[in-house]
């Protein structure tokens, strides 16, 4: 088996690790367009989302078959950087322990101790993490919505119970100047969204980061859609967020909605949840389908979700320890 980096692929090898790819698409989402060449190729060119630097490599077997793809997230917050994240698609035991002793490499080398690995919350993918010393922290309920079964009287009547002294503001792509610092607030108040037991410090961002997240996002065919909440004075109130996906739009992403601590329990996330899913609607009508993620300890945000038509697909885990562990636990492996 040779292990290769996937900025570094030739056409036949990228070819095989897009096989791969479409083959754990068609299993974890059956009823959504499989991932293209232009979009993979994306995913591995990726240094800067996530306000992280990434790298990802890719098993290939002895006849050019692939037969895993590796990636190790190095956090860049201030507070983070001793923090590795690393994923193993698909976690098989026969290719998974050779693929992390390169991902720990690769995260020893930037100095990191401590490890944070996540994907898919099989049994096989927790024996292996929990064989090699690590403990799941956090688990996190995946749920997919389907724009047309949104009932849109139910999202009217969301909207008009809208709270009378806040506004809504919507913007595309880019967020407008204006309101980029109202979107730094809501994008620190997330940090009040549950980690469960994982060891991880908040990341606090500013403009600059924002900025670059953005553009991070949209370099790799992600183009963020923004509701925000806002005050008459212009303060953020709080915020929902959209990825549009344009090498398959049907295959979207609902990311972060949040309210800031001052105007919780006005029913603030419902009103822009609706608002967004009427401007969907309206403006982007490839977008089939809305998935998302989220702790499966917020019981607030998922009663939301499941209220406005998200069906549960799959659980997520995320195990951690420290790198010193894991590698023990591969020796021992032999």
């Amino acid at each position: 088996m040779r292990i290769i980096d996937a900025r570094s692929l030739d056409d036949t090898e990228f070819a095989a690790a897009l096989e791969l790819q479409q083959a754990v698409d068609r299993e974890r989402d059956p009823d959504l367009p499989v991932t293209p060449a232009a979009e993979l190729r994306g995913i591995f060119d990726d240094d800067a989302t996530d306000y992280c630097r990434h790298q990802r490599v890719v098993a290939l077997a002895d006849g050019g078959t692939a037969v895993a793809i590796g990636h190790v997230e190095l956090e860049s917050d201030v507070d983070n950087l001793t923090l590795a994240g690393v994923e193993i698609t698909p976690t098989d035991d026969n290719t998974a322990a050779a693929i992390l002793a390169e991902l720990l490499r690769r995260a020893r080398a930037d100095g990191r101790a401590s490890v944070i690995a996540w994907g898919d919350h099989t049994p096989e993918a927790h024996d292996f993490w929990t064989g090699l010393g690590a403990e799941l922290r956090y688990t996190e309920q995946e749920s997919r919505l389907e724009m047309v079964a949104v009932n849109p009287r139910l999202m009217a009547q969301w909207v008009e119970a809208g709270p009378t002294d806040l506004q809504l503001v919507h913007w595309s792509r880019r967020c407008p100047e204006e309101w980029i610092d109202a979107l730094v607030a809501t994008a620190n108040a997330m940090n009040d969204a549950p980690t469960d037991d994982l060891d991880i410090a908040d990341t606090v961002v500013d403009a600059a980061m924002v900025r670059a997240e953005i553009e991070a996002r949209d370099a790799r065919g992600l183009e963020f859609r923004g509701v925000l909440a806002v005050t008459a004075d212009g303060e953020a109130a709080g915020t929902t967020e959209v990825f549009v996906n344009r090498h398959r739009p049907a295959a979207s992403w609902q990311w972060s909605t949040v309210v800031l601590p001052a105007h919780r329990g006005r029913r603030i996330g419902r009103w822009m949840k609706a608002s967004m899913w009427q401007r969907l609607r309206d403006t982007e009508p490839e977008v089939a389908w809305l998935q998302t993620g989220n702790a499966a300890s917020n019981a607030h945000m998922l009663a939301i979700n499941n209220e406005m038509g998200f069906k549960p697909t799959h659980l997520m885990g995320c195990w951690q320890t420290d790198l010193d562990t894991l590698e023990a636990g591969l020796s021992r492996r032999g």
